[in-house]
C-alpha cells in the first residue's frame, strides 16, 4: 500500500479547495518547516489528505526563495509534453454505490465526469485545477493467475495493440449524458522484417 503521493499545484488556496470539497478528502496533518538549505532557501507546507482508504494524498505549499512561478509547469502530463490523460492519480472506493456517490459529488461540484467500465475495475475521471487527472476506481472482480500469465505475457509483446481503447460515457453538470464509442478500429501497419 502507498503510504502517499505529494504533488505541487500551482495555486495552493485552489487546489486544497479541490481536493477537500470536490474529492471529499479530509485535512490530517501539515508539516510546516524551512526548506533544504535553511531559512534563505524559504519555507514549505507539506498537507496531508486522508482519502478515506488507508492512505494519504499530499499537496506541497511552496515558498522558496530562488523558484519563480514561470520557472515550473504544475500538470504532471502535459508540463512534461505528454498528453493530459497519461499520468493521473487514482484513489480506490469499496464498490460501485461509492463511486456512484463520488461521482454525484463531482457533479455536484460543476465537474464534468469520464465513466469507463474496465475489464476488472470501473473508473471516474475529472480533472484537478492544474489539468491532472484524478480517478476514482473500484475493483469489479479479483485478479487471477491467468491475469498474470496473460501481464507477463504482454510485457514481452512490443508488436502494436489491435485492441481498441475502452468505450466511455461522460456526464455534464447540467444533466447531459454523452456516450463515446471506441475509437474506430485501423488496421495495424505491417512492420518490415
Amino acid at each position: 500500500m502507498i503510504h502517499h503521493l505529494a504533488i505541487t499545484p500551482k495555486d495552493f488556496k485552489t487546489s486544497h479547495q479541490f481536493y477537500t470539497e470536490v474529492m471529499g478528502f479530509t485535512l490530517a496533518k501539515i508539516v510546516k518547516r524551512q526548506a533544504m538549505g535553511g531559512a534563505k532557501a524559504g519555507w514549505t507546507k507539506h498537507v496531508f489528505y486522508d482519502t478515506g482508504h488507508g492512505s494519504y494524498f499530499v499537496l506541497w505549499d511552496l515558498h522558496l526563495t530562488d523558484l519563480a512561478d514561470e520557472d515550473w509547469k504544475a500538470p504532471i502530463s502535459t508540463g512534461l509534453g505528454l498528453p493530459w490523460w497519461i499520468n493521473h492519480y487514482a484513489f480506490e472506493v469499496a464498490d460501485l454505490d461509492e463511486l456512484e456517490a463520488k461521482k454525484q459529488r463531482w457533479l455536484a461540484a460543476g465537474q464534468k465526469v469520464s465513466e469507463v467500465v474496465h475489464e476488472f475495475i470501473t473508473s471516474i475521471y475529472t480533472k484537478d485545477p492544474d489539468g491532472n487527472m484524478v480517478e476514482f476506481t473500484c475493483n469489479t472482480r479479483l485478479l487471477t493467475e491467468e491475469d498474470r500469465d496473460e501481464a507477463n505475457r504482454l510485457l514481452a509483446d512490443d508488436s502494436p495493440a489491435v485492441d481498441p481503447d475502452y468505450p466511455g460515457t461522460i456526464y455534464l453538470p447540467d444533466g447531459r449524458v454523452i456516450d463515446v464509442p471506441s475509437s474506430p478500429a485501423e488496421p495495424v501497419p505491417a512492420t518490415a522484417s
